[in-house]
């Protein structure tokens, strides 16, 4: 269990970064929309210092697309839904609907620059903080539900169903919607007002580039 929380600056500590461009070698790997074909949005970058794991192939890293709408200055619901669970019976399904991808790719110095018309989020470089000790006590009070706050590993924030995951998937973190807004006040609903979960794949040992590294989902709160 971890005791760090996440949180974001403008100074780079080499973990990644949420928002800006994807750091892909190629721009054939950029993730579309399977149903209007648009390039998905990056909404986070982990570097291979940031992920926990020994199962991610050397200098691979992976990077979290997701589909974003905008309808009259608000994101569109009925595209959240499409990476959101609330029962355990949606998970398959969720993961393999094609409107968020976690991307296992080698990092390339700059992002690509994409077509016009692609929303890219205001970058923020990620950082780890020791929990105080209140958040700490929180984060173990309860065997099943974690800490709501965005960090790295520790137990999910579960707050509707939990989620039953097969030991081929490592819960990696989490992302609350809150901290977008405090990074990006006019991304403020993005993530629906919930908390954003990625789980890695074990699988990746095996990883190609371009390869999907894990899943990403929602629940609201």
């Amino acid at each position: 269990m971890s005791s760090n929380k996440i949180v974001f600056s403008d100074q780079d500590a080499g973990l990644g970064q949420v928002g800006g461009g994807a750091f892909l070698p190629d721009m054939a790997l950029w993730p579309r929309a399977p149903d209007s074909g648009e390039l998905l949005t990056p909404l986070m970058t982990l570097t291979e210092r940031f992920l926990p794991v020994t199962f991610i192939p050397e200098g691979m890293a992976l990077t979290v697309f997701i589909a974003v709408k905008q309808r009259d200055g608000e994101f569109n619901e009925a595209t959240q839904r499409r990476y959101t669970v609330n029962q355990q019976s949606e998970l398959e399904t969720v993961r393999n609907a094609g409107y968020a991808r976690v991307l296992l790719h080698r990092l390339s110095d700059q992002p690509l620059s994409p077509t016009p018309g692609t929303l890219l989020l205001p970058s923020a470089f990620i950082h780890f903080q020791a929990m105080s000790d209140e958040e700490l006590e929180q984060e173990l009070e309860d065997d099943d539900n974690g800490l709501e706050v965005s960090k790295p590993v520790g137990r999910p924030s579960w707050l509707q169903d939990p989620i039953y995951e097969p030991n081929r998937y490592l819960f990696l973190l989490q992302l609350r919607d809150y901290d977008i807004a405090q990074w990006s006040p006019e991304h403020e609903g993005l993530l629906a007002e919930g908390i954003g979960y990625v789980y890695v794949d074990r699988q990746a040992r095996r990883g190609k580039e371009g390869d999907e590294g894990g899943y990403f989902f929602l629940q609201s709160t």
